[in-house]
Order: structure tokens, then sequence, then C-alpha cells
């Protein structure tokens, strides 16, 4: 007759994934919330407009309806940007639809512009692409010498 042994336990389970790699998962989710952190402050710091607030996006939203081919559309959309949306937000946003395409949005955006800021700078929406980006880069050099005021 053979010896009798006793059973031989069963293995441990394995721990989990999760379990397994716990720290790693922590030190990788830290790293990626840092690294977002950063971007979103170098993006305020810097006025990058990666991140967009709701104000930057209304004001977006506004100007795309300077388009419209109804005027009422546009007057109202132009009355609503230079009325409910603050002017740190809104000059810049104006500044970057003069370089539109688009006639109407030119046309509407300097007198956006005018209305928000009371400059009288020179800006001819019908000239030449050419003569445009120097205007525009004029506005743009104007807004950085004054946007303290606003």
């Amino acid at each position: 007759m053979a010896p009798v042994t006793a059973p031989t336990p069963p293995p441990k389970p394995r721990p989990g994934f999760l379990r397994r790699h716990r720290a790693t998962i922590l030190t990788v989710g830290l790293v990626l919330y840092t690294l977002a952190l950063g971007v979103a402050v170098c993006d305020d710091a810097f006025h990058l407009g990666l991140f967009p607030t709701a104000l930057e996006r209304e004001a977006r939203g506004y100007i795309r309806q300077f388009d419209s081919p109804e005027e009422s559309v546009r007057r109202e959309a132009a009355d609503k940007l230079v009325k409910t949306v603050d002017s740190f937000v809104a000059v810049p946003e104006t500044i970057r639809a003069l370089g539109s395409s688009s006639l109407s949005v030119r046309q509407t955006a300097i007198e956006c512009l005018r209305r928000m800021t009371k400059a009288e700078l020179p800006f001819d929406p019908a000239a030449p692409a050419a003569e445009r980006r120097a205007a525009i880069a004029h506005w743009r050099q104007w807004w950085r010498a004054n946007r303290d005021r606003f």
C-alpha cells in the first residue's frame, strides 16, 4: 500500500491586473493630469486658444452669424456680441474675424470693434488681402498695447 500524503493546497490565485499595476496606473494618471494642467495654464497665460472658454465660444457663435444673408440676423448678433460678451474676450475674437474670407463678416466685425473699443483704426473690409492683413496687424498691436483698459 502506498503511503498516504497530505493533499497539496491549490495554488494561490494571481492578483488581478489592476492590483498588479496599481502604482503604474496611478503614476501615469498623475503624469497625464500634470501635463493637461500645464497645457491649460500655458493656454491661459499665452492666449493660445487651445481650450476656448465659454465666453470665447459665445463670441465665436455670434461672429459666425455675421455671415448671415439677413441683415437683421447680423445686426442682432453684433448687438449681442457688443453688449453681452466681455470686451477682453470679444475684441480679440472680433479682430480674428477681420481676416474672414466673407465681406459681410469683415464689415460687421469692424463695426463691432469700433463700437467696443471706440478706436478709429483704419480697416477697409473691401481692400485687397495684403492691405487687410496689414490693418489687422495694426489692430492686434493696438490691442496688445491697450487691452489693460478693458
